[in-house]
């Protein structure tokens, strides 16, 4: 009896001294900038990483939706707690204990079901210091196809639910686009996700058509044929018409299974290069660009903006330079706080705000950042997204991927990413375009900026790089006499 009371007490005295070491130092939770998208029945991983990488042993590890008293997954002194874990959540819910050590905090979802759609949390307690991280899990919605016989007309109809941002393409059996003949509405439920339903007519005559499904989300293309026999339209005469009818629905149910993964991606890409040369132009047209070799800028009829950072607005782990032209990511600092600051996100704005008129500057970008623009109005506290409708346009480039923050986002090719950026705002077209200046090729714009007349609007710049700066060049005078 003396022997396992010497047991447990070695066991608690290692537990208390490996979270003592564990506790005193200090971290941030992060996860990804983006959705978790995953459809029903497959296993999905919620990436969840402690910054600096400390070892994760010894600290308590939640995972949790709305209610922090009932997590999706609990870890701690060493062990799951699976009495306070919701229901729907056991034996599905699981982290990844033999990765601790290396920070990672991660989640594994097993069979998703619809109901896991939503936000979830990953809060790490060491006694003395917790932070959390919020993702958000997107699980794709079912689709189908059918043939409809009203009025003696029949419709092919293809429908999906909680889509992201769906484009429909429907072709014959040819290949050719017949999207045109189509009818398509949407319908956006109340977490701004699309349900989709494109109908479109068949004639009397034998075809094959597809309905490609393309999303802005990096995700694979949906497209189901179907395969319209001739025979479909005998005689409206008794039970062949019945016949045929359940014929055509069991092809159509069939070809929902042999949905396959398609080239789209490669065809995509091909597209956008094609379609360069024509923004391009337009694009010059517009705003009248005209490049300066020897500097590598561009100048045109505007305002080049001589943009500062703010540091009463950057977050406490931000460094600054004195002049207010680069920044990167360093150790927490202890500094005043004020509604104007940044405290969840590794953000700083410019000194500089426009209410009127076009502005652009140029920046050295490093390897891990977001850029763009921000109204005046928009939350920098608390948990928000780089979403236009919350108040941000701005492009995200990493180690692997670069994109414009659209809800979704919408992935651009990797091979646009810049290493010098150029960034133009015009406030009375509300709109803001990004450039790469080495190839002067146009990345993307945004059209949709909508924000009160007469909110400033300010240069936004966000960082996780600590070995390299965001710089902002200076103006400089151009062959037009323009700076």
């Amino acid at each position: 009896m003396k022997s396992d009371r010497s047991e447990w007490l070695c066991v608690i005295v290692l537990l208390l001294q490996q979270t003592s070491v564990s506790g005193s130092e200090r971290f941030e939770v992060l996860g990804p900038r983006y959705p978790i998208a995953v459809y029903p029945g497959e296993d999905a991983v919620l990436p969840c990483y402690l910054s600096p990488n400390i070892s994760a042993e010894g600290l308590e590890i939640r995972w949790f939706r709305e209610d922090y008293t009932a997590p999706v997954s609990l870890y701690h002194f060493g062990q799951y707690n699976f009495r306070m874990q919701i229901p729907s959540y056991k034996g599905r819910a699981e982290l990844f204990p033999e990765e601790f050590r290396k920070g990672n905090v991660s989640l594994r979802l097993k069979d998703v079901r619809g109901s896991d759609d939503g936000h979830y949390r990953c809060a790490v307690y060491s006694g003395q210091w917790d932070d959390e991280a919020l993702i958000d899990v997107v699980v794709r919605g079912q689709s189908s196809v059918s043939l409809h016989s009203e009025g003696g007309q029949t419709r092919l109809e293809f429908r999906s639910d909680r889509y992201p941002e769906p484009a429909v393409i429907w072709t014959d059996r040819d290949g050719h686009d017949v999207t045109s003949l189509s009818n398509t509405t949407e319908q956006r439920d109340s977490e701004g996700r699309l349900s989709l339903r494109s109908s479109i007519p068949v004639r009397q005559e034998s075809n094959v058509f597809s309905c490609l499904i393309r999303s802005a989300v990096s995700e694979p293309n949906w497209e189901p044929q179907l395969h319209i026999p001739r025979d479909f339209f005998p005689d409206p005469s008794g039970w062949m018409v019945s016949l045929f009818l359940m014929a055509a629905l069991t092809v159509a149910a069939a070809a929902l299974l042999l949905i396959q993964w398609r080239r789209m991606d490669k065809k995509e890409r091909l597209f956008e290069y094609q379609a360069l040369p024509v923004l391009r132009s337009q694009l010059d047209e517009e705003y009248q660009w005209t490049f300066n070799v020897r500097h590598g800028r561009w100048a045109r009829h505007g305002q080049w903006a001589d943009v500062t950072l703010d540091p009463d607005t950057a977050h406490c782990a931000l460094t600054l330079s004195e002049d207010g032209k680069r920044v990167r990511r360093g150790d927490r600092q202890h500094l005043p706080d004020n509604q104007q600051r940044f405290d969840s996100r590794l953000c700083v704005v410019s000194r500089e705000s426009f209410t009127s008129g076009r502005h652009y500057w140029v920046l050295e970008v490093n390897g891990w950042w977001t850029i763009g623009v921000t109204r005046e109005s928009a939350n920098r506290r608390g948990d928000f997204s780089f979403t236009p409708q919350q108040g941000y346009w701005c492009l995200d480039c990493d180690s692997s991927s670069l994109s414009a923050l659209t809800d979704p986002q919408t992935r651009l090719p990797q091979t646009l990413c810049p290493r010098m950026l150029g960034v133009c705002v015009d406030i009375e077209e509300r709109r803001v375009s990004f450039y790469t200046v080495e190839s002067r090729a146009h990345i993307y714009t945004f059209t949709d900026m909508c924000f009160p007349e007469g909110d400033k609007i300010y240069p936004v710049f966000w960082t996780l790089d600590r070995n390299r700066d965001l710089v902002i060049l200076p103006p400089v005078e151009t062959e037009t006499g323009h700076s």
